[in-house]
């Protein structure tokens, strides 16, 4: 079964830039799809501003493994990215995922305002939410949900969200303060402990526009 892998980086004030040139410049062409497919590079616009959102899939854990081995030993990749990178880096979060509900392009092809919704659920419950979150999208005529997952690694029991808006305006009008969150939240709200948003630009090497 294929591991997805949300990879959340803290830069410090003034180092975004930077590092989304070395993302592009360096880090993407050394990698290809050779050390993990890229399926969204995202950094943050409202909610958790520097921070980098990037989205990897792999075949199973242990390719996953084998590839950071690999990659680790090039030196392209140590020598011209992460000793360049590494200083502009604050923290780094990692989130090992099982798709519930598997990536899906959104319909606007062009560029897109995404959402990533980090839900914290309580102990147990992330496989019940997610599915219902799956089923009954409170804004599924709205909003194009990108994929849902649970994480099985970092993270413990909570369901992570990636959603697509054609702009903030639409964001805004899918607020989680309208009437189909708030029944939503009424009837599943006790499986849940917290809801963490970040509002999202694509970087410019990112699969997902």
């Amino acid at each position: 079964m294929p591991i997805d892998e949300l990879r959340i980086y803290t830069v410090a004030p003034g180092g975004l830039a930077e590092y989304l040139r070395l993302a592009q410049e360096v880090a993407v062409p050394v990698r290809g799809d050779a050390y993990g497919r890229l399926l969204g590079f995202w950094f943050g616009e409202i909610g958790s501003v520097h921070r980098i959102f990037n989205l990897w899939q792999h075949d199973d854990l242990q390719t996953r493994q084998a590839a950071r081995a690999r990659l680790a030993a090039l030196p392209a990749w140590r020598d011209d990215y992460v000793a360049k990178v590494h200083p502009l880096m604050q923290e780094q979060e990692i989130r090992l995922m099982e798709a519930i509900a598997p990536l899906a392009q959104p319909p606007a092809p062009d560029r897109n305002i995404y959402e990533t919704r980090l839900i914290r659920t309580k102990v147990g419950k992330a496989a019940e939410f997610a599915a219902l979150l799956r089923d009954a999208h409170p804004d599924a005529a709205s909003v194009a949900s990108v994929g849902i997952w649970t994480t099985q690694a970092g993270r413990l029991n909570e369901v992570v969200q990636i959603l697509a808006y054609r702009d903030v305006g639409a964001r805004l009008a899918a607020s989680l303060a309208q009437d189909g969150w708030r029944a939503f939240l009424a009837r599943h709200g006790h499986l849940v402990d917290r809801i963490e948003s970040s509002l999202m630009l694509a970087a410019a090497h990112s699969p997902l526009r």
